[in-house]
Order: structure tokens, then sequence, then C-alpha cells
């Protein structure tokens, strides 16, 4: 992966560049370092009285939530090399002869098939995205209080990475014949990350309020 090769210096640079990457291999960055301090939050905690105290399938359930986060770190590297070459096939699209109406009726067909690719793309991230939102807080009321802004942190992460990621799919999807699809999944991930959002700052203010 071009970007894990890359020192932090490097990588730095390159954002602040007319370099790649992104904006959604950043979002990418950026959720999965959200999934990464959501994990240390756990770790944090495991070995205090009140995670030992719990039943032993209550702390293996919350082991696999944490579990899954961490393949998931693995999935998001992936995506962040995945966005440098979604556009690619437009752009390659674009640069095809339209001399002749077989070319020309070639070329749009590219086009578009070009566009699909690169509004999946960032919809896929978005529901990975999601699904670790989904799974912070599942463990956020187990998290201890000296660690639960760990925890927040890594919500408002993942929530701002997916309402980040999903831009590119809202200006490539206008290019699609019918975006009708896209649109309302956007915006029911949308909703749906907003509701999670504000029951993981209730149990964390609580915590927080603990201390």
């Amino acid at each position: 992966m071009m970007f894990m090769d890359q020192t932090l210096e490097e990588f730095i640079k390159n954002v602040n560049s007319k370099e790649l990457p992104g904006g959604g291999s950043i979002s990418a960055l950026t959720a999965l370092l959200g999934v990464g301090i959501g994990n240390m939050s756990f770790y944090l905690t495991e070995d205090k009285k009140s995670f030992k105290a719990l039943d032993e399938k209550t702390q293996q359930e919350i082991k696999s939530h944490v579990d899954r986060l961490t393949e998931i770190i693995e999935e998001l590297k992936g995506k962040m090399v995945e966005d440098t070459k979604s556009f690619d096939s437009v752009l390659q699209a674009y640069k095809l002869p339209k001399e002749t109406d077989e070319e020309k009726a070639y070329r749009k067909k590219m086009i578009a098939d070009g566009y699909i690719i690169a509004t999946e793309s960032p919809m896929s991230s978005a529901r990975i995205m999601m699904e670790a939102l989904e799974l912070v807080k599942q463990i956020a009321k187990y998290i201890d209080k000296y660690a639960i802004t760990d925890l927040l942190a890594s919500a408002y992460l993942l929530h701002s990475s997916m309402k980040s990621v999903m831009l590119n799919a809202k200006i490539n999807m206008k290019q699609l014949g019918d975006s009708t699809k896209v649109s309302e999944e956007i915006t029911a991930l949308e909703d749906k990350s907003e509701v999670l959002l504000r029951e993981i700052e209730e149990v964390s203010y609580k915590k927080i309020g603990e201390v």
C-alpha cells in the first residue's frame, strides 16, 4: 500500500499539495484512527474491576465487537488506496477517442461505468464506517469513565469521516442516469449516524459527570 510505505512527514507533505491522497482517502484515515482510539478505550477498561465483574458472555460479546473493529481498521487501510484509484476509470474514459459514432457511444458508456465505480467506492467506505459507529455504540456503556472521552472521540471521528466520504458520492452520483437509490442510502446513513452519535454522547457525558 503506497500510503503505508510513507513516513508521516511524507504523507502530510502530500496532503498539503496537489498530489494524492484526496478527501476520500483522508476520510478513511480519520475513520480508522477513530476506530483505533475507540479500541484503546476498551484496552484501558478491560483490566478494571467493573469490566471483570461482568458475566463471561457479556465480556466475550464486547471483545468480539473489538475484534471486528480491529478488522475494520484493515479494511479502511484498503479503502485509503482504493479511493485514489476509484476515479481513474472516469479519467481514462474521457481520454477515449470520439471521432466516430461507435467511438462516441463506447466513450459515453465507459464514462457512465466509471462514475458508477466512483460513486460506489465512497458509499462502500461509508457503510464500513457506519458498522464501526454501531459497534462503538455497543461498547460505550461498558467503557471506564476515565477512558470514555477516547470512546467519544472515536464516535466523532467516525461520524465526521462518514459524512465527509459521502461528499464524493454526492457529487459523482449526479452523473448517474438515476441516482435515487444512492441519494436515499446517503440520507438513511446520515440520519442513522445522527441518532447513534446522540446515543453515544448521552452515555459518554453521563460517565464524564461521574468523574
